[in-house]
């Protein structure tokens, strides 16, 4: 029997058609069947989680099989105390050392998972000068508006001890962090410590009228990503899911760096030559290092000797942190001597 070429052409084609559609049809069916794991993140509008907004951004959550249920927070305080206190059915959060601390000593029902990010400049004290302020010591006596329990409420008192003042030397006033440029702006307040983008708010909004004070090392920031104990004994699979997702993230920020910037000044709304401007203060990498323990510990005295807390006692921060899922990820990021 003779083989006509185009029908044994035609015979393979359909074949092969016939097994990529079987075979893709077997990997899809699979691939449905995978559980994708659910997470309700409560996440601070700022600079600090760019990782977070790039990973949104480019599809990582997605990748590593997760379904993340972003809520934007005007700060790490107010996404810390949805989680715990409000019933705001979030799994995880970004937060600061100091609502850290606060929350420390009232409970031991959360833990950080990992540092974001780290900065040593992004705190910052803006004054008016119509209201006197030329120097850090034109301080005493004056208005401050801070978020009280928050890192720009431990910064102002690094300030003022570094110039022989304390936190009774000044009137301080609470404010949530998107109200503090309105207030310092409305005269409400005759300086204001906070971060970025307050603090770049603040001076576009008092022009010439802005006294800023960079005070570079005198405290490093750490953002955390922090959840429930619960979730992170139900789910330990998820964060690590979420710290690969992460990791790209963070290969990404630092290997296309004005692309991140243009993710993040697009997600917050805001200047992108700003973000140009302050994105060296950032250190976007993931850690859980020694200097943790030590930061922790200084803020936790800190709040006892300044009658912030009724307890007296500085907790085991040991017992607040969960190493696994980043030891799994990036082992080399942990370096905490227990």
């Amino acid at each position: 029997m003779k083989f006509k070429p185009k029908l044994v052409l035609a015979f393979i084609l359909t074949a092969l058609i016939a097994v990529i559609a079987v075979g893709g049809y077997y990997w899809f069916s699979r691939k449905s069947t995978v559980p994708v794991e659910k997470i309700n993140f409560g996440v601070e509008l700022s600079l600090l989680p760019a990782m977070v907004w790039v990973a949104e951004r480019n599809g990582y959550f997605q990748e590593e099989g997760l379904d993340v249920n972003i809520k934007g927070f005007d700060s790490g305080r107010s996404a810390l105390r949805a989680m715990l206190d409000e019933g705001a059915e979030l799994d995880m959060v970004t937060v600061a050392q100091t609502p850290f601390v606060f929350n420390s000593f009232k409970r031991d029902d959360y833990a950080m998972i990992a540092v974001m990010v780290f900065s040593n400049n992004d705190v910052k004290v803006v004054g008016r000068k119509d209201r006197g302020i030329e120097a850090p010591s034109d301080l005493r006596g004056k208005r401050v508006g801070v978020t009280k329990g928050s890192t720009g409420h431990y910064v102002i008192s690094l300030f003022l001890s570094k110039r022989g003042l304390t936190l009774s030397d000044v009137d301080i006033f609470d404010f949530k962090a998107t109200e503090l440029p309105e207030a310092l702006a409305d005269g409400k307040v005759d300086a204001i410590c906070t971060w970025e983008p307050h603090v770049w708010k603040a001076k576009k909004l008092l022009g010439r009228n802005a006294r800023e004070f960079l005070e570079p090392d005198i405290f490093r920031e750490d953002f955390y990503f922090v959840a429930k104990k619960d979730f992170i004994k139900k789910h330990p699979e998820a964060l690590k899911s979420f710290l690969k997702a992460m990791e790209k993230a963070e290969t990404f920020i630092g290997g296309n760096k004005e692309e991140a910037m243009t993710i993040v000044s697009e997600r917050l709304k805001i200047d992108r030559d700003f973000v140009v401007s302050v994105w060296p203060d950032f250190s976007y990498q993931l850690l859980l290092d020694q200097t943790i323990f030590v930061t922790l510990e200084l803020e936790a005295r800190w709040a006892i000797k300044n009658n912030l807390t009724h307890k007296k006692k500085v907790p085991n921060y040991l017992n607040f942190i969960y190493q696994d899922a980043l030891k799994a990820v990036k082992p080399e990021a942990v370096s905490i001597i227990r």
